[in-house]
């Protein structure tokens, strides 16, 4: 008898966003463990290299997402070496746009979490203090990095006769959470889109769903310090942060054929956080 089981994507030709770190990274060494042949796009040329420079059937690209002529470019190059593209993931995001406003941010929080502690009101202010160009940046990379990697991937997808698009949202976009609001507005936005092109795209058999989740082991998490991570645990039934390659399970999942019949789907890998 044979035991063997073919690779869930054994085959498939994939785009990963964001693919130098966190999620994307964990996304682009599950797909390629299933047989996937994967271009990985992320700002960082360093990252990329030094994170799946020995990996075989990876594609380098660095680029900035924001950047619709550079994302072009980078599904263009797809095209001439397949003629087709089967699934993409939208794993490129920020929190904050730059060093400042993560700065910012973190003191906040911190003087938010002191406040707990000793048992102390404390109500963050973020609205007033935020400017035009960090909204704007952080919805460039969130919403508008997904739409033009959509766009751009959706003839190859039409051409493969059908695959699967995933995006990533957030709890943030759900959950009454003190933050600056680009954040959650970024990622309710992804939500609407998500739904948008499930619809539209669907007579195609390209199906698009989203996860939102909450706490991962990531950088873009644990930057902040351990009373931050403690702090949104505690929105969670399931005390402990989701690491990146079990939740790159469900983006192999949803990529797969065993997902085939998911579309317009936001999953929330939150511990509980969010209950649809």
């Amino acid at each position: 008898m044979n035991l063997t089981s073919t690779p869930a994507l054994q085959g498939k030709i994939a785009v990963v966003t964001g693919a130098g770190s966190g999620m994307g990274l964990a996304t682009v060494r599950a797909f390629l463990r299933e047989g996937a042949t994967v271009y990985a796009l992320d700002i960082s040329q360093d990252n990329l290299d030094r994170e799946l420079g020995s990996e075989d059937d990876v594609t380098l690209i660095a680029l900035d997402i924001a950047d619709s002529a550079a994302v072009n470019d980078a599904f263009t190059r797809v095209r001439d070496d397949h003629g087709r593209l089967d699934a993409l993931v939208n794993a490129a995001g920020v929190s904050t746009p730059n060093r400042r406003a993560t700065e910012w941010v973190d003191d906040i929080n911190h003087r938010m979490t002191d406040a707990m502690k000793k048992g102390e009101e404390f109500a963050p202010e973020f609205l007033t203090d935020i400017p035009d160009e960090d909204f704007d940046r952080v919805m460039k990379i969130n919403l508008y990095g997904a739409f033009y990697a959509i766009r751009a991937a959706t003839p190859l997808l039409k051409a493969a006769g059908g695959g699967a698009v995933t995006n990533f949202a957030s709890v943030a976009g759900f959950l009454a959470l003190p933050m600056p609001s680009y954040y959650p507005a970024s990622k309710a936005a992804v939500v609407g889109m998500t739904r948008a092109l499930a619809g539209e795209l669907a007579p195609f058999h390209i199906r698009v769903n989203a996860l939102a989740p909450a706490g991962i082991n990531t950088g873009m998490l644990t930057q902040s310090g351990d009373d931050h991570v403690q702090a949104l645990l505690a929105l969670q039934p399931l005390k402990r942060l989701a690491e990146p390659e079990e939740v790159a399970e469900t983006l192999v999942f949803l990529s797969s054929a065993a997902g085939a019949h998911y579309t317009g789907q936001v999953l929330s890998p939150s511990g509980g956080a969010h209950l649809a």
